[in-house]
């Protein structure tokens, strides 16, 4: 019951964080939306089939991972935005969570699945905070623009 309380939190979060991000952020913006949205696909179906335990490394899962931090490294790169680097640092974090479980098999199984899940709240906020300065950046440019003719 706590588990799927936490999932649809998740959600609550995800939905509208990518939706004001597609709508409203630049194409960095919505990329990383898009990368959030198929990471998180991506996470369920590896979920369903390889059905994790959290007592042994979860390799479905981390491979979603590893695709995912390449994506996100791919648009820091790319991206004339800092907030790719921060949720791209946040991402790695959790990337470095699953391979401290593979050298050290005692990181017990409610920590590691916590610690997990933990680092994608702050790649959210990250993502909805980079959206609204973008915003913020266009209506300072308008306003420029508006004043100089």
């Amino acid at each position: 019951m706590l588990t799927l309380l936490f999932q649809l939190l998740f959600f609550a979060v995800l939905i509208p964080v990518c939706s004001y991000a597609a709508w409203c952020g630049g194409w960095p913006e919505r990329a990383g939306a898009m990368i959030l949205v198929a990471a998180t696909i991506l996470t369920i179906v590896a979920a369903t089939t390889f059905n994790p335990t959290w007592d042994k490394p979860e390799t479905g899962i981390f491979l979603v991972d590893l695709m995912m931090l390449a994506a996100l490294v791919n648009l820091a790169l790319y991206s004339d935005r800092y907030w790719p680097l921060w949720v791209t640092s946040f991402h790695l974090i959790a990337v470095t969570i699953h391979l401290a479980t593979l050298v050290d098999r005692s990181v017990a199984a409610l920590a590691y699945a916590n610690a997990a899940e933990f680092w994608a709240y702050p790649m959210m906020g990250t993502l909805a905070y980079g959206t609204w300065n973008h915003r913020r950046r266009q209506a300072s440019t308008r306003r420029e623009n508006a004043a100089r003719y």
